[in-house]
């Protein structure tokens, strides 16, 4: 079986010891149409979360409402969206990893995403993120989480901000 992360990171610093985030690769190129009839491509990505800590770990992220502009791809807007539908493995080869985002554009297109969850220690929690575009990129769309101290750093191609943290719950 080939490689099914993107990038993975396991931290041994003495600030995130004991956390590893994994990013998957893409299932992309779709088209959304909204509507009102605007079309959209969207691309679906999966991260995984593991505490190996003693305490339970509580991350909040958000997405900003606002679209994001790589500089790769000046002309195209990405806004970045967190489905509730928790992610598992089993879904891993499934069209959209098993989504429906058609009644998931529809009802959530206009509104910012956030994602607060606590995970216990040697438990993981896998989540989605869509990328949702104005137009399709010219070559391939990459991202995925890092953390930086405890701040969450979301990157998309060649851009990356700040959109979260990792807190230990004691």
């Amino acid at each position: 079986m080939g490689q099914k992360f993107h990038t993975e990171f396991k931290y041994t610093d003495s600030i995130n010891k004991g956390i590893s985030i994994q990013n998957s690769y893409p299932k992309a190129g779709q088209k959304y149409t909204d509507p009102n009839g605007k079309e959209y491509r969207y691309v679906i990505f999966w991260t995984c979360i593991t505490n190996e800590t003693n305490s339970d770990l509580e991350i909040t992220i958000n997405f900003p409402i606002d679209s994001i502009t790589v500089p790769s791809s000046p002309d195209v807007n990405f806004n970045l969206y967190f489905p509730m539908q928790e992610m598992t493995i089993e879904k891993e080869p499934l069209f959209n990893y098993g989504l429906d985002l058609k009644s998931f554009f529809d009802e959530n297109i206009d509104k910012s995403s956030e994602l607060v969850k606590t995970i216990s220690p040697n438990e993981s929690h896998l989540f989605y993120v869509i990328a949702l575009s104005n137009k399709g990129v010219n070559g391939v769309v990459r991202a995925g989480f890092e953390l930086k101290k405890r701040d969450l750093i979301y990157k998309i191609n060649d851009y990356e901000f700040t959109c979260g943290k990792i807190t230990n719950k004691k």
